[in-house]
């Protein structure tokens, strides 16, 4: 058992879990959350670098608090959020170059990746899901919740999925190819176009959860290379995708969203729902929040396309420069960044990682190739890079 579980077990069984019989003061309760949060690893202190979600912008953490109360699940009484739910799928489809989008904004690109999936099952009639191995975890949830077959198909010499291995899986009962534009472990992206110009009648989905936030930026200025061009809906063959503004998009936690193209079969998931303000349900979750729309919304509207322009250039002078200093320590990168996702090898990785956090650092790890794993987000600041990296080098003499 590793040490965060031993730490909610020792914290369980230490703790009565049965609500009292009288309440508490407020003052009490507020010592209570503030033990709590006081435990938590704040992500503003840019001592967290292998996580993909990012501290939100203030102006969507006071957006998402006015709209707290509104549940978008019940849509007839938050007509408000209702077009601000439209107003950030039109803004979304317009950054993945689909003109006509349709969607709804969701939890997370996991529920997306789930939604996508048994569209794609109801509106083909099969059961294959191919996947490469780079996918993330969330694509086996889907899968298993669906009933599906996997095939899980090997990557090329860039870690990218392989189109040779695609080809040899394609055959009439494949429902869906899975695609990724930002990889959870190296921040690469699919041949995606490659992809659609081998399948026919295959839908075609791409997990954008985090390049969806990056990619066109990068584009914009001229720092996406030729071959990671063609990822989005300029791609005929892609049908969905997911993407999550609570990571890049700097918005509050949870936030997500699946596009759509117009013409696809949106009744797949209709049901009834007439005790509701509106007669159909078209979403997996009954409940959904507007506070996470709202703030969507507002941090959007807010930094627009210029202001997103200058956090991406920013997270990737960051990355730039973490690979210079990793190198001096003879770390080398296991490709050269796509991202802000910088992965460098090393023979120990486990290790490291968990002198690091002795430190008061909280980096990842990948398994294939064993490597340490950074996520350079808009709040780790060269400062704490720095510090970070006075501390490794003091750990890697020493593991």
């Amino acid at each position: 058992m590793n040490r965060l579980l031993i730490s909610l077990s020792l914290s369980l069984h230490g703790r009565a879990l049965l609500m009292r019989k009288t309440g508490v003061s407020r003052d009490d309760v507020a010592q209570r959350l503030d033990d709590a949060m006081s435990r938590n690893v704040d992500l503003s202190s840019g001592r967290i670098m292998g996580s993909m979600c990012c501290s939100p912008h203030p102006i969507a953490v006071e957006a998402h608090m006015r709209f707290v109360e509104s549940n978008l699940g019940n849509p007839g009484l938050c007509e408000g959020t209702l077009e601000l739910e439209n107003e950030v799928i039109k803004m979304l489809g317009n950054l993945v170059n689909l003109p006509d989008p349709y969607g709804h904004f969701l939890s997370g690109a996991t529920e997306a990746n789930i939604t996508a999936m048994y569209i794609a099952k109801k509106i083909t009639g099969r059961r294959k899901v191919i996947f490469p191995r780079s996918a993330h975890f969330s694509v086996h949830k889907a899968i298993n919740l669906m009933n599906m077959e996997p095939v899980k198909i090997g990557l090329d010499d860039d870690h990218r999925l392989s189109l040779d291995d695609l080809e040899g899986s394609l055959d009439d009962d494949v429902a869906m190819v899975f695609t990724v534009a930002g990889t959870t472990e190296l921040g690469t992206v699919d041949p995606i176009r490659r992809v659609g110009e081998m399948v026919s009648d295959v839908p075609i989905h791409v997990d954008a959860a985090f390049g969806g936030f990056v990619l066109p930026f990068l584009e914009e200025m001229g720092r996406l290379e030729e071959r990671f061009h063609g990822w989005d809906f300029s791609v005929d063959e892609v049908s969905t995708m997911a993407i999550d503004p609570h990571k890049m998009g700097l918005a509050t936690i949870p936030s997500g969203a699946l596009l759509k193209r117009q013409g696809l079969d949106m009744g797949t998931l209709a049901v009834p729902s007439p005790y509701l303000t509106m007669p159909i349900s078209y979403t997996l979750s009954g409940t959904r929040a507007s506070g996470a729309v709202a703030g969507a919304y507002a941090v959007m509207s807010h930094l627009g396309r210029e202001g997103y322009l200058e956090v991406v250039r920013s997270v990737m002078d960051e990355t730039t420069y973490l690979k210079k200093r990793l190198r001096e320590l003879s770390m080398e990168p296991v490709i050269d960044p796509v991202m802000n996702i910088l992965a460098v090898h090393h023979h120990d990785p486990i290790s490291v990682q968990e002198r690091m956090r002795e430190h008061g650092w909280f980096i990842s790890r990948i398994e294939g190739p064993k490597a340490l794993r950074f996520v350079i987000m808009p709040q780790v600041f060269r400062g704490a890079l720095d510090d970070m990296l006075g501390d490794l080098e003091r750990v890697l003499k020493a593991v």
